[in-house]
């Protein structure tokens, strides 16, 4: 099966296309907030290095989210209008699982995507299983609610490594701290109606939840 794997969630673009299980070429470049311009034409020459036509494609995995919210639009969008027009299978991946997937270990890993103000998108994943919801949550409260032993982090720690010293981590490899779109052609199980796909994005984008705040005070 050749299928195209598609990861936008962060600051890190990352595409892929695999056959049989076996990663047939990959890029992943910082883009900042540049996907829309950048998606496309990483997926043409992919395509062109391996000479894949589109309609070869017989599945395509996205990462639904959390993350940047333009990110995920964009690379969703891509998604499903790819999976529209070829007719073939859309399959969905938590960004935050595939972020765990990143280092090799038996422990449990907590992924990170900064959301500010002490907050990120979490998740909580031991060999690719979710422990816990994906949240967006403080993550002090939340390590205190969930965390009992040692485990792994990924993702964006900086921002964090003060709540982090009370507890018993180890932060992994920077090459294995975010996620590779190579990565989903081991989790992209479950096929998703295009029609009724959509991303996770965990909480509203500030606009929208600014906009929800105003009409509920007026």
């Amino acid at each position: 099966m050749k299928q195209l794997m598609i990861d936008t969630s962060t600051t890190r673009l990352s595409v892929a296309l695999s056959e049989h299980g076996q990663i047939q070429a990959e890029a992943t470049v910082m883009v900042s907030k540049n996907h829309a311009v950048t998606l496309m034409p990483m997926i043409e020459q992919l395509m062109h290095a391996v000479k894949w036509t589109p309609t070869e494609l017989e599945r395509i995995v996205v990462t639904t989210g959390p993350g940047s919210y333009t990110g995920i639009r964009i690379g969703v969008t891509t998604a499903k209008t790819l999976a529209y027009t070829l007719q073939i299978p859309l399959i969905g991946v938590s960004a935050l699982r595939l972020m765990a997937a990143a280092p090799n270990t038996d422990l449990p890993v907590v992924s990170l995507i900064d959301a500010r103000r002490g907050n990120a998108y979490i998740g909580y994943y031991q060999q690719n299983e979710a422990m816990t919801p994906d949240r967006h949550a403080s993550v002090a409260a939340w390590l205190e609610a969930n965390i009992t032993g040692p485990f792994v982090v990924v993702g964006d720690v900086e921002p964090f490594r003060d709540v982090l010293a009370a507890y018993e981590y180890t932060e992994a490899p920077a090459a294995h701290s975010y996620g590779r779109a190579s990565d989903l052609v081991a989790l992209g199980e479950v096929t998703n109606d295009v029609h009724a796909f959509e991303p996770e994005y965990l909480r509203l984008a500030e606009a929208e939840a600014k906009w929800l705040e105003g009409q509920n005070n007026g």
